[in-house]
């Protein structure tokens, strides 16, 4: 896809609304990222849908708080009820112990990863030391991703209807020319301070390197029970990038999306869309091709690298046993 045909579909292609007679009723949803922005308004729309139970998975307890009294102000008399969990995608430790809470559940139909990181400078976790564009958009994601998946089968098998899994990801994906692929160890790479240069790079790279560890995980999940696919959102106007310059920030506010066509392209993938969506990747409601690199016999080739690097990365800091 063109930057071009970037810019169009910005400005007239607009998400479709969502089915009125779409219902969560009886479902449990987790939603990352759910303070603001994307994850905000697809949480208020799954309250809308009538959700049972949707869980904001947030950083700050009180940033999620103020959510929820948003989202059930706009929502007199729901009966959802919406719980606020913390979650700090900087840290293994956090994603551990949410992920064991999410093991607990009596269900989960729904897991919405949308949380994530667009760094304008080097700067780490404070607790792994791994840059934090990496341990955000990809390690911390994965690692969910695959603590979730044992609830969701077995809600699954406990409901015949299959669970889904869905990730917010990004056209950029397609925009960088990922020269770290070239290296021995692609993640060692992308964890090098000499290495970080451009900071929209940097993202295009993550999100690249977390849609490939996704697709290789659909390929490795049956889809008849967990639907596992990725949502490109485009340009939102959420705060993403307000670290950065204005000219970017401008651009956010001038041609971005709102958070709400954001929260219903989330929604359309991961509630309106069915198994027909598996290990797929969809943009503007639709099923759209990923990157031709990602498509190609290097592509391939890379995608078991990524795959291999990440478990092994993870091993080094998640207790023997927990990604079995």
């Amino acid at each position: 896809m063109t930057f071009a045909g970037f810019l169009f579909r910005q400005a007239f292609v607009h998400p479709p609304q969502i089915p009125s007679d779409v219902t969560l009723k009886d479902r449990t949803v987790i939603i990352t990222g759910a303070n603001s922005g994307i994850g905000l308004e697809a949480a208020r729309q799954c309250v809308q849908m009538k959700a049972k139970t949707v869980i904001l998975a947030v950083r700050s307890s009180s940033k999620g708080e103020a959510a929820k009294k948003d989202i059930l102000s706009t929502n007199p008399g729901s009966s959802t009820d919406v719980e606020v969990w913390l979650l700090d995608m900087e840290s293994f430790e956090s994603v551990l112990a949410f992920g064991e809470r999410a093991s607990k559940l009596p269900s989960l139909y729904i897991a919405m990863l949308n949380a994530g990181v667009f760094k304008f400078e080097w700067t780490t976790s404070p607790t792994s030391g791994i840059e934090s564009s990496l341990q955000v958009n990809h390690l911390s994601t994965a690692l969910l991703s695959l603590l979730l998946l044992p609830v969701l089968r077995k809600t699954a098998t406990d409901t015949g209807h299959p669970t889904r899994l869905t990730i917010t990801s990004s056209e950029v994906h397609m925009w960088t020319p990922f020269k770290e692929q070239k290296a021995e160890k692609i993640l060692d790479r992308l964890n090098d301070k000499e290495f970080f240069g451009d900071y929209m790079d940097r993202y295009s790279v993550t999100k690249l390197v977390n849609l490939i560890f996704v697709k290789e995980l659909a390929s490795r999940v049956d889809g008849e029970k967990v639907v596992v696919n990725l949502i490109n959102p485009g340009s939102v106007d959420t705060g993403l990038h307000r670290d950065g310059n204005k000219l970017i920030q401008t651009f956010d506010r001038v041609m971005g999306r709102t958070p709400d066509e954001g929260g219903r392209l989330l929604i359309d993938a991961a509630v309106v869309k069915g198994r027909g969506t598996h290990g797929l990747y969809l943009s503007e409601a639709k099923v759209t091709n990923m990157s031709a690199f990602v498509g190609s016999k290097e592509g391939e080739k890379v995608q078991k690298r990524i795959w291999d690097e990440t478990i092994g990365c993870l091993r080094k800091h998640v207790p023997e046993g927990q990604l079995d």
